[in-house]
């Protein structure tokens, strides 16, 4: 039986006592763990080591680290969305953080419904869901999660390798292969608008299409991951 996971936001090493936050150990009591018994703790920078249960009650929680810290190896390509919908938005974060995505901004454009700032209680709310996915999946790169409007992020990300997804294009998604690095925006349900499309192509984006695939927009960023991982190993 595998070992349950729980992240720690702090640096890891082997023969030091951590304690716990309450959702972590909480998670634990559930599961019905003992002291004595064995967990694999993470943080966001791709270390994990093995740790035993040293205290555990409703209140409290302390591991001892027993294991030497390893860290897992960087999944590349590099791959960062920026995403303009949010209907099942915390779907998609928990599948795209399986899938090792290394950033993902929530954007706001014409047609979007991030129409403003997501609230602190939201953010928050967000990072709980890409712990639970890393926790998981046996990801320990935790991805980056902002926000930006459109024009923001096309300003901030490098100048090559950035795309955004468009039906319709005649340079399709097999033609991205051997990238070290990706750059990625998906329209809300509506698409982009001509004035979205005009702007980011003079920007140095290029349009992509997933050729005669039709995809619920909900789907398009797993389905995107998955092709562009296959298609960059």
């Amino acid at each position: 039986m595998r070992i349950p996971r729980i992240f720690l936001d702090q640096e890891l090493t082997k023969n030091k006592t951590y304690k716990l936050d309450k959702d972590s150990f909480h998670h634990l009591l559930v599961i019905k763990k003992r002291e004595g018994d064995k967990i694999e703790v993470f943080n966001s920078k791709g270390q994990f080591l093995e740790a035993s249960i040293s205290l555990i009650n409703k209140k409290t929680c302390e591991i001892f680290s027993i294991g030497e810290t390893k860290i897992q190896k960087k999944t590349f390509p590099k791959i960062s969305l920026g995403i303009s919908e949010i209907k099942n938005f915390e779907k998609i974060l928990n599948e795209v953080t399986q899938l090792g995505v290394y950033r993902v901004d929530c954007l706001s454009s014409e047609r979007s419904k991030f129409l403003k700032k997501p609230s602190e209680k939201k953010i928050e709310r967000w990072k709980k869901v890409v712990t639970g996915a890393c926790e998981q999946s046996g990801n320990n790169w935790m991805p980056q999660i902002g926000h930006k409007t459109l024009d923001e992020w096309q300003m901030e990300i490098p100048s090559e390798n950035k795309f955004f997804l468009n039906p319709g294009e005649n340079k399709n998604i097999e033609s991205l292969s051997k990238l070290d690095e990706i750059y990625f925006s998906i329209g809300p349900e509506g698409g982009f608008s001509p004035k979205e499309i005009d702007k980011m192509k003079s920007n140095g984006l290029e349009g992509i299409s997933l050729g005669e695939l039709v995809i619920k927009t909900e789907t398009v960023p797993t389905v995107l991951l998955s092709m562009l991982k296959i298609l960059n190993k």
